[in-house]
């Protein structure tokens, strides 16, 4: 028992008011009716089993002080940090951070919080919530560690406060910190604008594009009708152009005779570069970028251009003339190019100057350039449509209403290829008077580069495409001549077809057909050594028929020639890309097609004697020169075959043509085009082969190698060598220098 501050204390082990009172104050009334009190006196006693406390009755209890909440140990990624340094996130210690601003990369980060008391430090439970992202208090409990794990983008309030561990009620301090997670630069509002501005873009560009694919679809259909219609074009031109050719060659013509058939031959050139226009009408750009620039003597070249142009002149009864101020002039330019230009530009003053009038051309050169003067009487150009030269599909109205025919084409093309030279076109015209156009180019040609690659012309009127005479409805055509090379044509215009099965069959055993479908049943029935085909053509073009002859087996071997209107570089190379033999441009010279299928056939036969004469090496690379890889896959195949079998005398061409994996038609017809011999021969000759090296061996006699190579009957054996080699199976050993061969048994020799 102890008296302390006027309060008697039967028994204190610990201070049992601490968490009765706080501030200043009597006892509470309710300790009167509180069990266990007695009044005694002027005071109050309590008493339990731990002893008895006596209070006075006018008892002033203490002020009670709770101490603070500290924050302590920052750590960020589970590594501390501390005030002022470098990269550090805190000015100042964490305790005394009112607000917390880190980077979006710094949001996994923790802290102690505690609290400083000496009474009852076991007494404080604390808890938390962080105001914008979890609204709700923790439960209170011991663990003073508060942690954040990937704490997205924002900005918060921390709130932490110490409770009552008996009474949870009771909060004994609050503190608010506000934190800030700053935003990567990738979500910053700027980014998302440029997000935003990035996927209109997008969509703007993918809109572009669809827009610009079917424009393109639109252009590519045009320039398709255009090759087309071109295609049609060249077929006539070879109708006009080969028998004309013919007549040249075969009839005997007056002088007259001789001299229009030629003026008809050269406009059927000038009507090939017309369709040429055609077909590069929609491609002008493309061309038009390209130089293959040459030296050519001006006056030499000038005189060619004036000449090209002498009939029509004469014809309209137009006062035609060309002068220079030279004699010689070397000058620099893309022939086809100048063609173009030139041609384009007398064409039309001869076609718009009436009978009687006068085209002039001149050319003069100075120091560094050269200079080209076509004027005319012609009907001139308006002076109000003059600014509209050069523009594509322009034409002067006094032209649209003289009934000229014209497309406006050549003059925009004229002033692209002037530019290309680096050179410079002007025009002046009067209405009904007649117009006068000077070019000048610079002699050097620095201003443009030579790439090397040839490009097409371009002309102004395009050939009006007459329709197609009527022909017979018959598409296939066969001229029977059993003892020639036999020759298929495909092509779908019958006239044409016609020509070229007459033009042939005098040479050839021809058959003729009118599309790839036709064809691919022909050949297995006809079984031609040379195919000659369109390639535009109907149900299945000449491309698609050349691709299913050399992928077949049975085909592979057949040499193919493509006829074509499109002589595109480009075309050229796609045609022998899928394995055409030879490419033939319409329209083409007879003399040059039958040249063309002379030395295919010849190539073949040259390849035939090397297959029957079993020249065939393991390393033998197949050539573009008359094999391909299925032909040499089936003579090696077949040669392997029959070499695994040549001692068998059962072994048959039935049994060859089973394990080739083909017909016995097709197998025959496949070993007849290669090596010129039927299976029949080609294994009998492959056995007799191999009885020459064994006869070269001298370890064997007649009757052995003749069992040793499949003969049945030694005497078949002799008179079958003998045939073929001209000479018996002993002699040919003695001759072969064997000097055993004496002892060889060959009892019938002289026979």
């Amino acid at each position: 028992m102890s008296t302390e501050n006027g309060i008697t204390c039967f028994h204190t082990k610990e201070k049992i008011f601490n968490n009765w009172t706080r501030g200043e104050g009597l006892l509470p009334a309710y300790f009167n009716a509180s069990a266990g009190a007695v009044r005694k006196n002027k005071g109050f006693v309590f008493g339990s089993a731990d002893g008895a406390i006596e209070f006075p009755e006018n008892v002033k209890f203490p002020k009670y002080e709770f101490s603070r909440l500290i924050f302590s140990n920052f750590y960020l990624s589970y590594q501390p940090v501390y005030p002022g340094v470098e990269d550090s996130p805190l000015q100042k210690s964490i305790d005394e951070t009112d607000v917390l601003e880190l980077k979006y990369d710094e949001n996994t980060f923790s802290f102690e919080v505690s609290t400083i008391n000496y009474d009852s430090p076991g007494n404080a439970l604390y808890s938390w919530k962080l105001e914008g992202f979890y609204e709700k208090w923790t439960q209170p409990g011991d663990n003073n560690l508060i942690r954040f794990t990937n704490l997205p983008s924002g900005k918060y309030t921390l709130h932490v406060r110490a409770a009552s561990r008996e009474e949870h009620d009771i909060v004994f301090q609050e503190r608010s910190m506000k934190i800030i997670i700053t935003q990567p630069f990738w979500s910053s509002w700027w980014a998302i604008s440029c997000y935003i501005l990035f996927v209109i873009g997008g969509f703007y560009f993918i809109l572009r594009v669809i827009n610009l694919r079917k424009q393109k679809n639109v252009s590519d259909e045009k320039t398709q009708f255009f090759i087309n219609t071109a295609h049609d074009i060249r077929t006539p031109l070879t109708l006009i152009k080969a028998p004309l050719e013919e007549l040249l060659e075969e009839e005997n013509l007056t002088d007259n005779g001789i001299t229009r058939t030629n003026i008809a031959l050269r406009n059927v050139e000038v009507l090939l570069r017309l369709v040429s226009n055609l077909i590069n009408f929609e491609r002008t750009d493309v061309y038009s970028s390209k130089m293959s620039v040459s030296e050519y003597e001006l006056n030499t070249y000038m005189n060619e251009i004036y000449d090209t142009f002498s009939s029509y002149a004469a014809i309209k009864r137009i006062e035609y003339t060309y002068e220079s101020n030279f004699s010689y002039m070397n000058v620099s330019f893309d022939k086809e190019k100048m063609d173009s230009i030139l041609k384009n530009i007398i064409s039309n003053s001869l076609k718009y100057t009436p009978e009687s009038g006068k085209v002039s051309i001149s050319v003069s050169d100075t120091n560094d350039s050269w200079k080209v003067i076509i004027k005319d009487t012609g009907i001139g150009i308006p002076a109000s449509e003059q600014s509209k030269l050069f523009k594509l599909h322009f034409r002067a109205s006094n032209a649209i209403n003289s009934k000229v025919t014209g497309s406006g084409i050549g003059l925009m093309l004229v002033g692209k290829l002037v530019s290309l030279h680096g050179g410079k076109i002007s025009v002046e015209s009067v209405e009904h008077q007649g117009t006068t156009i000077k070019i000048v180019f610079p002699k050097s040609n620095k201003n443009f580069q030579n790439t090397g690659e040839e490009t097409h012309s371009k002309f102004e009127a395009l050939a009006p495409v007459l329709p197609a005479p009527n022909v017979p409805a018959n598409t296939t055509v066969t001229v029977n001549n059993p003892n020639s090379r036999r020759i298929l044509v495909v092509e779908d215009n019958d006239e044409l077809r016609s020509y070229l099965v007459s033009s042939l069959s005098s040479i050839y055993n021809v058959q003729a057909c009118a599309n790839g479908k036709e064809a691919l049943i022909i050949i297995k029935e006809f079984w031609p050594e040379l195919v000659l085909s369109d390639i535009m053509m109907p149900e299945m073009g000449g491309d698609e028929l050349c691709v299913a002859i050399k992928s077949d087996i049975e085909t592979s071997h057949i040499p193919v020639l493509l006829l074509t209107a499109l002589g595109d570089e480009n075309n050229i190379l796609d045609g022998l890309s899928i394995g055409a033999d030879e490419y033939l441009i319409k329209p083409f010279s007879v003399k040059i097609l039958r040249a063309n299928i002379a030395n295919l056939l010849a190539n073949r036969e040259l390849l035939r004697m090397r297959y029957a004469n079993l020249d065939i090496e393991k390393t033998m690379v197949p050539s573009a020169n008359g094999t391909n890889s299925l032909d040499w896959k089936f003579i090696s195949n077949a040669k392997k075959i029959v070499d695994e079998n040549i001692n068998n005398p059962e072994f048959s061409v039935d049994v060859l043509c089973e394990s080739s994996g083909m017909s016995r038609t097709s197998f025959y017809c496949k070993l007849k085009a290669l090596t010129g011999q039927s299976p029949t021969e080609f294994i009998r000759v492959m056995r007799l082969k191999r009885a020459t090296e064994l006869l070269k061996e001298g370890r064997y006699a007649i009757n052995e190698i003749s069992d040793m190579v499949g003969f049945s009957e030694t005497k078949y054996f002799r008179e079958v060598f003998k045939k073929y080699y001209k000479m018996s199976p002993s002699r040919y050993a003695k001759e072969g220098g064997n000097p055993a061969a004496t002892d060889l048994e060959d009892d019938d020799e002289e026979d």
